[in-house]
């Protein structure tokens, strides 16, 4: 056959499987689509109705199938009793036998049902049906917007031209009012070509089923002759088959964000050449002249563009069609989302790596420097002294092990000070005894000699500063001594009420001028400790007490307990103390004396020495001013046993 093909030619394509005759069209191919035929009154005076057809061919083994689906408000089946055709809607299809003869047949039935073709015969200048076909099986079958009929026709039947016909009647009595057909049936002149399509078409229809896009083949009448896929499917093909457990997380975290910040295709849009039976389009008229061209364009509605490209479909040296893509740019944007989510997403993995590694080394770097505070603080005990050095990072090379090292370098130097005042009282007083012995012997021989008035009263100055200074001495080394004594002494368990109240008595005879007011509990408070201890840190605080003693007042000594504690409470009048020298108070060597009240000498050892004999009972002492501000008020608590 002549590759320039004409509209009334109809195409022969192969099919995979033999078909169901039975009028339905859900058993043929996708790939095969139907084509449209137009109505056309069959005179001037008759109006144009809603009726059409929509047919398909195909091929599989020795017999075609032809399915038309004929669209029809009103259905008129023919009459039982006649045998006239055109009193009621039918089909007609003629064709050319191998040796070139004409046949027309006709196909109308008085219900829906399975039945042979007739040939059709003039009965009485009308046509009519004449004898049955039995070779061809034609099944009728209605469906909701008119009938479909399906053929079977062996095809050693069939020459080189083939043509269908659609007969519609509104009224029975009027006859034929809408004739349709592919070309004509009446005669063999002017009637279409069966043509079977070359393989190259075969193959490009075969391999419409892989396609992602919309591809359509068109003959050079710009019919089109096949179609696969669709224009909005294209996102569904990009989208992978059975996505992974990180894209079906990806899908419920992330891409609801993504849909905001991108612009996101969609598949509301009216394709305008959908399921048209004809294109005409320039890139198709420039395939079909042998030039390929692409071409794009916007939907009706302006909510997509399509991108289509057309080739000539060349077979030898002649154009006998052109093969369709189109594309919409939905796919476009899709994959542009696909790519910009892989890149937001791989930045925000990327992001997070790094911030959870900046999170693991400050937390490991908070975790060392945290340490190394522990550690500095545990270095030096509640009384100043240094116990070692640093542990943490000494091996360490980077900036922490630096400031560790540079601490334990510190905490000896430290040490080494510290050790060195611990042990200058000791040193002091061993290296100024034997002079003052020496000075001692000298003034006291030298008092029994006859001196002049003038001369004594300064060698009594001289015995008054020795006698000082010894009792400096004394009082240094009672403090060392006692820090000694305190790691060595044994506990023992005793009441403390009967010591308190010993105590006070000897106060009282001690310092007659001193009026002393005591409150103790009439149960027993047991302490585990040493109870001439207790005695030596009273004797401390209350002869401190006496010092700043004024006439008139009193000193209040009281023993309670609370919950678990003993608390001694020693308060009496006289100046408040300085707010600077409330943490420094019992310290050693630390007096907030204005001046020197009596003869003897005060490096402030008594209160350093009560706080010394209050932490070995597991307790603590605090000074604090009075509420009314006359006075202070020395608090010791110990843990009851």
């Amino acid at each position: 056959a002549s590759p320039w093909h004409e509209p009334g030619d109809l195409y022969l394509f192969a099919l995979p499987s033999a078909l169901e005759v039975d009028g339905a069209a859900s058993d043929w191919p996708a790939s095969l689509s139907a084509h449209t035929y137009a109505l056309a009154p069959a005179s001037d005076s008759t109006p144009a109705s809603n009726a059409a057809f929509k047919l398909r061919l195909g091929q599989h083994g020795a017999y075609v199938y032809a399915l038309i689906e004929v669209s029809d408000a009103q259905v008129h089946y023919r009459a039982a009793q006649s045998r006239l055709i055109e009193q009621a809607d039918h089909i007609e299809f003629a064709l050319t036998t191998p040796e070139g003869e004409f046949k027309r047949f006709s196909v109308s039935t008085v219900r829906p049902g399975t039945g042979p073709a007739h040939a059709v015969q003039f009965q009485g200048g009308k046509l009519a049906l004449g004898e049955p076909e039995p070779r061809i099986t034609a099944v009728w079958r209605e469906t909701p917007i008119g009938y479909n009929v399906e053929l079977s026709l062996p095809q050693s039947l069939l020459g080189e031209k083939l043509a269908f016909a659609s007969a519609d009647v509104s009224a029975p009595e009027a006859g034929i009012s809408v004739w349709i057909n592919t070309s004509t049936v009446t005669q063999r002149e002017g009637m279409g070509r069966l043509i079977v399509p070359s393989p190259e078409i075969q193959q490009v229809v075969q391999g419409l089923g892989r396609a992602t896009s919309r591809i359509r083949v068109v003959d050079k009448s710009q019919r089109v002759i096949a179609e696969m896929g669709s224009l909005k499917q294209a996102q569904q093909a990009l989208a992978p088959a059975q996505p992974s457990l990180f894209e079906r997380i990806k899908a419920h975290t992330l891409r609801p964000i993504y849909a905001r910040l991108l612009q996101q295709p969609t598949d509301a849009f009216t394709d305008d050449t959908a399921k048209a039976p004809r294109l005409e389009t320039r890139e198709i008229e420039s395939a079909l002249r042998g030039v390929a061209q692409t071409g794009r364009r916007a939907t009706l509605d302006g909510k997509a563009v399509i991108v289509s490209s057309a080739h000539p479909i060349w077979v030898q040296d002649q154009i006998i069609g052109a093969a369709v893509s189109e594309e919409t740019t939905n796919s476009v944007l899709t994959l542009r989302n696909q790519a910009l989510e892989k890149l937001f997403t791989s930045v925000l993995a990327v992001f997070l790596i790094v911030a959870l590694g900046m999170l693991l080394f400050a937390s490991r770097l908070s975790y060392r420097i945290r340490k190394l505070s522990l550690e500095a603080e545990a270095a030096i005990d509640a009384k100043g002294r240094v116990l070692g050095g640093l542990k943490q990072s000494a091996a360490a090379t980077d900036e922490i092990g630096d400031l560790s090292r540079g601490f334990s370098s510190v905490l000896e130097r430290l040490g080494q000070y510290n050790h060195y005042l611990e042990n200058m009282a000791s040193r002091l007083s061993h290296e100024l005894r034997t002079p003052i012995a020496v000075v001692r012997s000298s003034l006291d021989n030298l008092a029994q000699q006859p001196v002049p008035d003038e001369a004594r009263i300064y060698m009594e100055r001289a015995q008054d500063g020795i006698r000082r200074l010894n009792t400096l001495l004394t009082r240094m080394t009672e403090a060392q001594q006692l820090e000694q004594a305190l790691q060595s002494t044994e506990r023992e368990s005793f009441d403390l009420t009967p010591v308190v109240a010993g105590c006070m008595e000897g106060y009282r005879g001690a310092y007659p001028g001193v009026t002393f007011n005591l409150r103790i509990p009439s149960e027993p408070i047991f302490l585990s400790g040493d109870p001439d201890l207790i005695a030596q840190m009273l004797d401390k605080l209350v002869s401190n007490a006496v010092d700043f003693y004024r006439a008139g007042s009193s000193i209040d000594l009281a023993l309670a307990r609370d919950k678990q504690q003993a608390v001694l409470t020693l308060s009496n009048e006289g100046p408040p103390l300085p707010a600077e020298m409330a943490g420094q108070l019992f310290q050693s060597m630390v007096s907030v004396r204005p001046h020197q009240t009596d003869d003897e000498p005060h490096l402030g050892f008594g209160l350093y020495i009560a706080r010394l004999i209050a932490e070995y009972h597991g307790g603590g002492i605090r000074a604090e001013n009075r509420k009314d501000g006359a006075g202070v008020v020395v608090t010791v608590s110990m843990p009851v046993a």
